[in-house]
């Protein structure tokens, strides 16, 4: 039993390397999860659903039957990994981790409706979108950018709560000088918090604009803020994942020359030309 699990665990969590049955299922798993998004982005086709109504109730139930059994072998089998050895508390702490999670909230719907009659189902139903961040798994890039987010968490987290200091100072004079010439759009802070948002991110729909004099050169600061604020997690981003991108070329790069350095250790070398001898040459 516990080859069995340490094999199904390198399948569906840790694939090596050329491992074919790795490779296949996690060919399947894209398809059905490409498949699931694609008919729940159809479905909301007018009169696609009831024209082809067998075939969204086929894609359903085979791709939520699929999910359901890469979750239960992900939940059996992810005590092999060391950081979740023990089989109760170990189970747990995997399950919250993002990935598992969104595994989980995206088989979610189809057993509530089937358990809970007359639930939300449109809303429900919208809940499988998430299974899109099941291709993070596949997808090099949305690892890297996972790594940057972690790394440069609280450099993120230091842009967003300057973003929000200006916007509730920006708002909260707008809202002192428009409020006695439109009572009726700027009538409290936080609805003048939308202006700000809009505002500093330079978006601008138009729906809340100041009049008076003052309020406009309010405005006019605000969009030349905002240019700057935005671009500060930007380039938090752009920092981050080109110094990951280095750091993997550089260990690639490492990798390879040791394994130049180990396959030239294997023969003797020639030393008038330096060229490997190799065992079929000495028979020669």
């Amino acid at each position: 039993m516990g080859r069995i699990k340490k094999r199904v665990f390198e399948i569906v969590s840790s694939p090596e390397e050329g491992d074919k049955t790795s490779f296949w299922f996690d060919m399947v798993i894209i398809c059905l999860i490409t498949i699931s998004v694609a008919e729940l982005i159809l479905a909301t086709v007018p009169g696609m659903l009831i024209r082809h109504l067998w075939i969204f109730i086929i894609i359903e139930i085979v791709t939520a039957v699929a999910f359901s059994i890469e979750y239960i072998l992900r939940m059996w089998s992810c005590t092999e990994d060391e950081r979740y050895h023990k089989p109760i508390t170990g189970r747990l702490r995997y399950a919250l981790t993002p990935l598992v999670f969104i595994d989980f909230v995206s088989i979610l719907p189809y057993y509530l409706t089937l358990l809970i009659p007359g639930v939300n189902v449109t809303f429900l139903r919208t809940l499988r979108v998430f299974r899109f961040f099941k291709l993070g798994r596949y997808s090099r890039s949305f690892q890297v950018m996972i790594r940057v987010l972690e790394r440069n968490k609280e450099s993120m987290l230091g842009a967003v709560f300057i973003i929000m200091v200006v916007i509730i100072i920006a708002s909260t004079l707008m809202y002192q000088i428009e409020y006695s010439a439109q009572p009726e759009v700027f009538s409290s802070i936080p609805e003048s918090m939308w202006w700000g948002i809009v505002t500093i991110a330079t978006i601008g729909y138009g729906d809340m604009v100041p009049v008076t004099p003052l309020g406009k050169g309010l405005g006019f600061v605000i969009s030349l803020v905002g240019i700057g604020l935005f671009a500060l997690p930007a380039g938090i981003l752009a920092s981050g994942y080109s110094e990951v991108v280095r750091e993997e070329k550089e260990i690639k790069l490492k990798q390879e020359s040791e394994k130049d350095t180990n396959k030239t250790g294997e023969y003797d070398v020639c030393p008038h030309c330096g060229r490997e001898i190799r065992p079929e040459d000495r028979q020669k």
